[in-house]
C-alpha cells in the first residue's frame, strides 16, 4: 500500500464508519467508492470541492459545474454537470450516507452486511453507469483490505484512530507536467492552467477548443506549442548563364518578363547577371 492510499483512508476511515450506526452503510465501501470516485482524493472535484463521491446537485447552494461521462446503452457520453460543493472531506462523507438514505431506491442496499452485496445493490438502484463499476469498488476493497473495518463496526467495536505513516508523507504534488494531460473527472480549464502553468488563452488555441467552459473526461490536451513547421516552397530556380536575356529566360520557363520581374523584385529587364537566381 502507497503512503499516498494509506493517508487517504486513514483521513475518511473514520467518518466512514460512523455512518453504519446512523445510515447502515459500511465503511469499507464508504471508502472505496470515495477513492475511485476521486481518484484517491486528488481529482479537481476532490481537491477543489471535497467532493469524494462524484454526487450531483449542489450542498447549502454551492455547486461546481464539472467534465464528466456517463455510459448509456454501453456508449460513453461526455457531458458537464453541477456536482455539490463542501466545506470539507468529512462533509463530503456525512453526505454520501444522507443521499443514500434520502433517496428510496437505494432502500434495498442499506442494512446489508456484506460488502459485495451492498455495493451490488447500490450500483443496480443507480448509482453510477459505468457497467464495471461494482467489480472496480470490490477489487479496491480487497487490494486494501477494507473488510476489517466492516467487521470493526458490525461487532460495535471502534474504528482505531490513524496512525501517522511509517514514512512521512510529503503534500500532494498537483503539478502537471510533460506535453500533454489526459482530463479527469472533475477538471476545469482554469485547474489544469493553473497547475501546468499554460495560459488558458494558449490551451484554448493549442487544442482548438471552442467554448473553454466545456472540456470532457478523456479528452487529451496539448501543454506545449505545436512544433511549426518550415514553410516548404513551392519556388523552382533558373540560374542565369552568359548570353541569358529576362525575355529567353521568360520563354525557356513559359512565364512572361512581367511575371519574372514581379516574383524576383527585378526592376530592369535589361539588368540581370550571371549566376543570379530567378524564381518562377
Amino acid at each position: 500500500m502507497s503512503v499516498q492510499t494509506e493517508n487517504f483512508i486513514n483521513k475518511v476511515k473514520g467518518g466512514a464508519a460512523a455512518l453504519w450506526p446512523v445510515y447502515k452503510v459500511l465503511p469499507s465501501v464508504a471508502i472505496a467508492q470515495a477513492a475511485l470516485e476521486s481518484a484517491w482524493g486528488t481529482s479537481g472535484l476532490a481537491a477543489n470541492h471535497n467532493n469524494l463521491f462524484g454526487i450531483k446537485g449542489s450542498y447549502g447552494g454551492n455547486a461546481a459545474n464539472m467534465a464528466t461521462w456517463e455510459v448509456y446503452g454501453g456508449i460513453t457520453y461526455n457531458i458537464t454537470a453541477n456536482f455539490r460543493s463542501y466545506p470539507d472531506w468529512a462533509t463530503s462523507v456525512k453526505d454520501y450516507g444522507v443521499f443514500l438514505n434520502v433517496n428510496s431506491h437505494y432502500k434495498k442496499a442499506l442494512g446489508l452486511t456484506d460488502y459485495k452485496k451492498q455495493i451490488k445493490a447500490i450500483h443496480e438502484a443507480g448509482y453510477a453507469t459505468d457497467p464495471h463499476y461494482q467489480t472496480k469498488i470490490i477489487s479496491i476493497i480487497e487490494a486494501n483490505d477494507l473488510a476489517k473495518f466492516d467487521k470493526q463496526v458490525l461487532s460495535g467495536a471502534a474504528v482505531a484512530p490513524s496512525k501517522p505513516s511509517s514514512v512521512p508523507s510529503k503534500p500532494a504534488n498537483n503539478k502537471i507536467t510533460g506535453d500533454s494531460y489526459s482530463v479527469k473527472l472533475g477538471d476545469t480549464l482554469s485547474a489544469i492552467s493553473n497547475r501546468s502553468g499554460v495560459s488558458i488563452d494558449n490551451l484554448v488555441k493549442w487544442n482548438g477548443i471552442k467554448n473553454k467552459n466545456i472540456i470532457n473526461v478523456g479528452q487529451v490536451l496539448k501543454l506545449k506549442a505545436p512544433a511549426v513547421k518550415p514553410a516548404t516552397s513551392t519556388n523552382k530556380t533558373y540560374t542565369v548563364k552568359s548570353g541569358d536575356t529576362l525575355s529567353g529566360i521568360a520563354l525557356k520557363l513559359g512565364s512572361t518578363v512581367k511575371k519574372l520581374q514581379d516574383k524576383n523584385g527585378i526592376k530592369d529587364a535589361n539588368k540581370i547577371y550571371i549566376g543570379q537566381k530567378i524564381n518562377y
